[in-house]
């Protein structure tokens, strides 16, 4: 291990600089960073580097990566400076030849940075590479049956032969964000900053960038209640974010698929913002929020579960209200015993850096 300080230095190098630095801003998950850790440890190719950002002066943290006693594992502490200075921190630590941002709650395949980086050195016109990841819920300890793009709604096939549009993005072709991006287009969109990775790659594909995507579940994404995207205090305040971050994406194209996208995928995320409402008011008593919002969700697209949510706001608001909770608990009781009886489940603290992607967990 390389430890930093206020200014980084970076220790112990060869002459060859890696093929992909992970860039790993750590904070409150010494619960998952050992794994985080691990599956890096257990790359195919070794000629990686792995940048942790202890983002908070944490003695745990920073424990947790002397345990790894590998010269190619850096550490990084500094005060909290959120997602993205912890981000750039990284940067400013980083020698590789390209970047991967790794959360600290996730991991990788054994295969990522040969499958990754041998793709960028095989096709030098790509700017950046994604892929596809499994999905592990914390709450039952077991891999989802679908994938991060399938969660997503993405439906058309992904070929590396694709270059990824602008209008694609916009209208829901997802990016996982654990890609491997060429050091030199990161530095020329200015990297991550904000609250998240969605801006700096619309940045990116505005640049005129080749991105490219391929089907191989080669991540292993992590769903944890306390995330920005799922906690019931910030999701409105992420949705807002998400909004003008393809609002911005967007500006000064003249581009009219890019138009037609940006105003389904508003459409889209407003859609999804009133049935949460509606379930809210629910839960809260106030069926004349619930019936209000549940109109306009239903207005905004006419599908099966805008139908639905409808139906029960005016039928039996107040049975709803009991019934929704009880539905969550049965359904996740029973996806952790389908889990089990699969084989799937298992903790996430034991989790083997050396599943196959189509094979036994690991998220």
């Amino acid at each position: 291990m390389s430890t930093t300080g206020d200014a980084p230095v970076h220790g112990d190098r060869t002459s060859d600089r890696p093929v992909v630095s992970f860039l790993c801003p750590a904070y409150k998950t010494e619960r998952y960073l050992p794994g985080t850790i691990a599956s890096v440890l257990a790359q195919t190719r070794k000629d990686w580097e792995l940048v942790v950002v202890d983002n908070g002066m944490s003695d745990a943290i920073r424990d947790i990566v002397a345990a790894a006693d590998d010269p190619r594992v850096v550490l990084v502490r500094q005060e909290n400076a959120g997602f993205a200075g912890g981000v750039q921190a990284a940067v400013a630590a980083a020698t590789g030849r390209n970047f991967a941002q790794l959360n600290s709650d996730d991991r990788i395949m054994p295969e990522f940075v040969e499958r990754m980086a041998g793709l960028l050195e095989a096709h030098p016109e790509v700017d950046a590479v994604t892929c596809d990841a499994l999905v592990l819920d914390e709450r039952t300890n077991a891999y989802r049956r679908r994938s991060f793009h399938q969660q997503h709604g993405m439906r058309a096939k992904v070929r590396f032969s694709d270059r990824l549009t602008l209008a694609e993005l916009i209208d829901g072709r997802v990016i996982y964000y654990t890609a491997v991006v060429r050091r030199e287009i990161w530095d020329r969109v200015g990297g991550i900053d904000g609250l998240g990775d969605l801006p700096m790659w619309l940045r990116i594909i505005r640049s005129g960038a080749d991105v490219r995507s391929i089907p191989d579940q080669l991540g292993v994404y992590m769903i944890r209640d306390d995330s920005l995207s799922r906690n019931p205090e910030s999701i409105a305040a992420f949705q807002r974010f998400q909004e003008q971050a393809y609002v911005d994406g967007a500006s000064g194209s003249d581009d009219p698929a890019v138009h037609e996208a940006l105003a389904r995928r508003i459409r889209r995320l407003r859609y999804y913002e009133a049935l949460r409402d509606a379930r809210n008011a629910l839960l809260t008593g106030d069926a004349e929020k619930a019936r209000h919002r549940a109109d306009e969700a239903l207005q905004m697209r006419t599908r099966p579960r805008s139908l639905g949510v409808a139906a029960v706001v005016r039928v039996a608001p107040h049975a709803a209200a009991g019934i929704w909770p009880l539905k969550q608990r049965v359904t996740t009781s029973g996806k952790r015993a389908v889990a089990v009886l699969r084989g799937r489940a298992r903790p996430a603290e034991q989790e083997s850096a050396a599943a196959s992607p189509g094979g036994s967990p690991q998220t």
